[in-house]
C-alpha cells in the first residue's frame, strides 16, 4: 500500500510514518523538500499552497505517486478532504486521521 503523509517536513509525520511499516510512505509538504534519497521514504512537494485547490492538489498527488491513502496532518487539509471525501472514494483513496487504527 502506498501512503502519501502531508506535513513531511515535520517530527510528527515521521512519527506516524512509523505505524505504516511494510508500506511505502510519501512524505509531502508544500513548498521545497529534501532532496536526498531514503531507502524508508519517498519526499513530494506540494507545491506552494493555494487554500482554493487543497482537495485538487492532494487528489492529483495522490493519482500521480499512485497512493492508496492520504493522512494529512494539518487541520486544513483534513477539513477539505472530509469536504471531498466523495470524490476520494470514487478513486478509491481512503483519508486516514492521526488517529485511525492501523
Amino acid at each position: 500500500m502506498t501512503i502519501l503523509i502531508t506535513g513531511g517536513k515535520s517530527a510528527h509525520a515521521l512519527k506516524q510514518a512509523k505505524r505504516f511499516t511494510g508500506d511505502n510512505i510519501v512524505l509531502a509538504d508544500y513548498g521545497e523538500m529534501p532532496s536526498f534519497p531514503s531507502a524508508t521514504y519517498k519526499f513530494l512537494s506540494l507545491g506552494e499552497r493555494n487554500d482554493d485547490t487543497i482537495a485538487h492538489n492532494l487528489l492529483s498527488h495522490c493519482l500521480n505517486e499512485a497512493a492508496d491513502a492520504i493522512l494529512a496532518l494539518n487541520a486544513f487539509e483534513l477539513e477539505e478532504l472530509l469536504k471531498s471525501k466523495v470524490l476520494f472514494a470514487e478513486f478509491n483513496i481512503d483519508i486516514l486521521t492521526a488517529d485511525t487504527n492501523r
